[in-house]
C-alpha cells in the first residue's frame, strides 16, 4: 500500500518537467531561442527519468492494492470495482504511451539533422503532451472519484 500512497506524490514533478519541456521546445523553435530549446531538452530528459520512476512505483502500488480488485473484497460494489478497473487500465495505457512517445521523441532528436526527423520530433512532442494530459486525467479520477489508494464507496 505504501507505493500506492507514494505514487501520487512523485507524479507532479514528472508531469511538470514534461509539459514545460514541450513548451520550451516549441517556444525555442518558433522564436529561434537556443537557450529555451536547451532548457526544454533538459526538462524532457529529466521528466522522462522521473516518469520512469513514477511508473515503477505505480506498478508496485497496483500490486499493493490488488486485493481491492478481488471479487470477494466487500469494500467495493461490483459496479464500482468494474469502473475502477477500467479507469486504472486507461491510466496505465496512457502512462505507458507517454513514456514510449517521449522516448521515441528523444531518439528522433538524436537524428534531427537528417531529413524529416525534426518534424517527427515535434510531432511526437505534441502527441506526448496529449498523452501526459490523458494520463493525468485518468490518474486524477482514480484518486478523486474512487479515493485510491484507500477507496471509498
Amino acid at each position: 500500500m505504501i507505493f500506492a500512497q507514494i505514487h501520487p506524490i512523485l507524479v507532479p514533478f514528472a508531469v511538470a518537467m514534461l509539459i514545460t519541456g514541450v513548451v520550451f521546445e516549441f517556444y525555442g523553435r518558433f522564436q529561434n531561442e537556443e537557450s529555451a530549446r536547451t532548457a526544454g531538452g533538459f526538462n524532457l530528459r529529466l521528466g522522462l527519468a522521473f516518469a520512469g520512476v513514477a511508473m515503477a512505483v505505480g506498478f508496485l502500488g497496483v500490486i499493493g492494492i490488488a486485493d481491492l480488485f478481488s471479487e470477494t473484497d466487500p469494500r467495493l460494489s461490483p459496479e464500482v470495482r468494474t469502473r475502477m478497473r477500467q479507469f486504472l487500465l486507461y491510466h496505465i495505457l496512457f502512462a505507458g504511451s507517454t513514456v514510449t512517445v517521449f522516448t521515441l521523441a528523444l531518439i528522433a532528436f538524436r537524428f534531427r539533422k537528417r531529413m524529416g526527423f525534426q518534424v517527427l520530433y515535434f510531432l511526437l512532442l505534441a502527441v506526448g503532451l496529449c498523452t501526459v494530459m490523458a494520463t493525468g486525467y485518468w490518474g486524477g479520477e482514480l484518486v478523486h472519484r474512487f479515493g485510491l489508494p484507500s477507496p471509498v464507496q
